[in-house]
């Protein structure tokens, strides 16, 4: 019997894959169709009950969708080429996804517009630490630059994996014990990144796929339309219960690339 998944064609290119593993990222244009991208736009002023045209009806909107609702089978992570990316990546042992929730950048022009600074790593909360693998991004609407786009340190998921191996016990979020350790300024993690930060921009349905060890964060929008963000996140299914405390010495000794 053949599986949806293991039979499907490779979705990323050695070329690509090279890319991933040298940079911490890879970028799929326009692998997201019109028909999901409609879906997340319709859902999206539903939920916040404005309307696409008039920004006098987006004023005090949230970052947060919490009332955002959207059919599972129209979400990212159930995206076919989503899904493809993440199996191949992970040799069909990555699973998770998202909540399906968009994250919002309302546009503010009053802002004057420059490249943040500082960055962070996700899954490290306030008395909580879920690791995972890797991410993937895409937004329902195109992303200028200036646009509230997704920024990121290329080259960082290396530097952060080689400190990590150097105070293994920080792993688990200790790092920020670190006397004037700061998420919102320049960081350990920000300050070893090998290359200076670059801004994501690009029409709405590329994807863009990055390593969980990668330092990025987002970016104010001065442009006139929202950014709207979609995320999910995938860890190996055994990453919980047999190696959440490990720092391999071969980054990529739990992947399938």
């Amino acid at each position: 019997m053949s599986h949806p998944l293991r039979d499907a064609p490779a979705m990323l290119t050695p070329e690509q894959i090279s890319h991933f593993k040298l940079h911490g990222y890879v970028v799929l244009r326009g692998a997201i169709e019109p028909v999901y991208i409609d879906a997340w736009r319709r859902a999206f002023w539903r939920s916040i009950g404005g309307v696409e045209g008039d920004p006098a009806s987006w004023r005090d909107k949230p970052y947060v969708m919490d009332n955002f609702s959207l059919p599972y089978e129209l979400m990212l992570e159930s995206h076919p080429k989503v899904r493809a990316v993440i199996h191949q990546l992970g040799g069909g042992n990555f699973t998770g996804g998202g909540t399906g929730r968009p994250l919002v950048h309302w546009p503010n022009a009053s802002t004057n517009w420059a490249i943040t600074p500082h960055g962070h790593l996700d899954g490290y909360y306030p008395g909580d630490w879920s690791p995972f693998m890797v991410a993937c991004t895409a937004c329902a609407y195109d992303v200028e630059p200036m646009g509230g786009g997704f920024i990121y340190w290329p080259g960082s998921h290396l530097t952060t994996h080689r400190y990590f191996l150097e105070n293994p016990e920080q792993v688990d979020g200790r790092f920020r014990d670190v006397p004037n350790f700061n998420w919102g300024e320049d960081n350990i993690f920000t300050r070893l990144a090998p290359r200076p930060q670059e801004e994501f921009t690009g029409t709405a349905g590329d994807v863009i796929f990055w390593h969980a060890y990668m330092v990025h964060t987002g970016s104010t929008n001065i442009r006139n339309v929202p950014r709207v963000g979609f995320f999910g996140r995938y860890h190996h299914k055994d990453q919980q219960t047999k190696f959440r405390y490990e720092i391999p010495t071969n980054l990529w000794k739990y992947w399938a690339v």
